[in-house]
C-alpha cells in the first residue's frame, strides 16, 4: 500500500502502488476551463503555448484539468513578477520549474510524475483517489481452502475451491504541506473480499478491513541509478471483523521508501507490530508468518504492467509469500488482470496457512 505526495514529482503513498484512474465524487468539467484559459495564455510567448499543447494531449480528464489549472496559475504569477521586474526570465523559469512535469503527452506518466498531478486534484473538495489496486476477479482457484474456518461459520454447506475476489482501495488528503512543501497527511481505506459466489447461499467467506493514516515526504535522492522519490510513515489497522475463534487483527507502524528508474519502481516497506494484551491478541504468532516487511517491484511496458511482491519472515523456517500481477489493455476504462499468489498471509483468516491461488478478471486502477 502500497497507495501519495504533494505538488512535486514524487510518489505520495505507502503502497507501491498508485493507480491508473482517479476516483472522484465531483468531476470537474474540462472544456469550459480550457476556453477560459485561452485569453489568459494568449499573450504569453511561444514556449508557454507548447505547455498548453502538452496539457491538451493528456488523455486522462483529471490530469489534464490539473495541468491546465497549474499552467494558468503559474503563468499569472510569473506575469506579475515579470511586470514588476520588467524581465521575461522570471516567467520562463517559473513555468519551467513549477508547471506539471513536461512532456506528459509524449512520456509515460510514471509513478512520481503521476502522483504529483493527482495531488493537485486531491486539493479540490470532495475528491478521493485510488490507493492500492482496485480490481475484480470473478474466478479464482485456491489450492488449499481453509475448510476448518469455513465450518465454524457455514456448517450447512461445503466450501468451494473456486470463488470470486475483489478489492476497493481509496484515499484522500487530510493536510497539504504539513511541515514543508512535499510533506502531506493522508487517510486511506482498503477492503478485500473473498466471495463464495458460486456456492448455494453465496456468502462472503472472508473480508479484510484496512484503514490507515500516513505521512508522505517527497524526496529526490539518487542511489545506484534509482531516484528515491518518496518516504512514508503511517499507522495501519487490519482486521476481519469476525468474533470468537474467527477473529483476526493487528496494528502496525509502517515505514516505506519508493525508488524509481524510468519505467521501473521499487517499494521497500518495514513494519513494527504494536503489542496487544495477551488476552486480546487473536493471533500472537502472526509475525512468524507475515514477517516484518515486504518488497514490491513494478515494471511498465507499453500498456502492460507487471508487479512482483516478496515477503519473508527472515527466520530459519523461511515462511513467506510471492505475489505476481499482470495487467493488460482491454479498453479505455478497464484492464485485464491476472493475479498469482503463493505462500502465507493471503488473508487474515489464512495468515498461518500456505495457499496457491490464481485469479482472472479486470483491474480498474494500475499501480503506476
Amino acid at each position: 500500500m502500497i497507495a501519495k505526495p504533494g505538488p512535486s514529482r514524487h510518489r505520495d503513498s505507502q503502497s507501491p502502488i498508485p493507480a491508473r484512474e482517479a476516483f472522484e465524487i465531483m468531476r470537474p468539467f474540462v472544456p469550459p476551463l480550457a476556453l477560459l484559459l485561452l485569453p489568459c495564455l494568449a499573450p504569453l510567448p511561444a514556449w508557454s503555448a507548447e505547455g498548453l499543447g502538452e496539457c491538451a494531449a493528456i488523455e486522462q480528464d483529471r490530469l489534464r484539468l490539473a495541468c491546465y489549472d497549474q499552467l494558468a496559475r503559474r503563468a499569472a504569477d510569473a506575469g506579475e513578477a515579470a511586470g514588476a521586474e520588467n524581465g521575461e526570465t522570471v516567467a520562463r523559469d517559473s513555468l519551467t520549474e513549477e508547471v506539471l512535469p513536461l512532456n506528459l503527452a509524449t512520456e509515460e506518466l510514471m509513478l512520481g510524475q503521476r502522483l504529483a498531478a493527482e495531488s493537485e486534484i486531491t486539493q479540490l473538495a470532495w475528491v478521493i483517489t485510488p490507493h492500492e489496486r482496485n480490481y475484480l476477479l470473478p474466478v479464482t482457484w485456491n489450492s488449499n481452502p481453509n475448510r476448518e474456518a469455513w465450518a465454524l461459520q457455514e456448517s450447512d454447506s461445503a466450501m468451494d475451491d473456486i470463488e470470486a475476489k475483489f478489492q476497493v482501495s481509496l484515499k484522500t488528503l487530510l493536510w497539504h504541506e504539513v511541515f514543508s512543501p512535499g510533506s502531506h497527511l493522508w487517510v486511506a481505506y482498503t477492503q478485500e473480499n473473498w466471495w463464495q459466489v458460486y456456492n448455494t447461499s453465496s456468502p462472503f467467506r472472508e473480508t479484510n478491513y484496512q484503514p490507515e493514516v500516513f505521512m508522505t515526504f517527497d524526496n529526490d535522492w539518487r542511489i545506484g541509478g534509482y531516484t528515491n522519490t518518496l518516504l512514508g510513515i503511517g499507522f495501519n489497522h487490519q482486521s476481519n471483523g469476525q468474533g470468537g475463534e474467527l477473529s483476526r487483527s493487528w496494528n502496525r507502524v509502517i515505514g516505506s521508501a519508493v525508488f524509481e528508474r524510468r519505467r521501473m519502481s521499487l517499494q521497500l516497506r518495514a513494519w513494527y507490530r504494536v503489542p496487544e494484551r495477551e488476552a486480546d491478541d487473536d493471533n500472537p504468532d502472526i509475525d512468524d508468518y507475515l514477517g516484518y516487511g515486504d518488497v514490491t517491484g513494478i515494471w511498465k511496458w507499453r500498456e502492460h504492467e507487471f508487479a512482483l511482491r516478496l515477503r519473508n519472515n527472515l527466520r530459519s523456517e523461511s515462511r513467506g509469500a510471492v505475489e505476481v500481477e499482470w495487467t493488460f489493455p482491454l479498453n479505455e476504462r478497464f484492464k485485464g488482470y491476472i493475479q498469482l499468489y503463493n505462500g502465507y498471509g493471503e488473508s487474515l483468516i489464512d495468515y498461518d496457512r500456505s495457499v496457491t491461488r490464481i485469479g482472472f478478471g479486470i483491474s480498474m486502477t494500475d499501480l503506476m
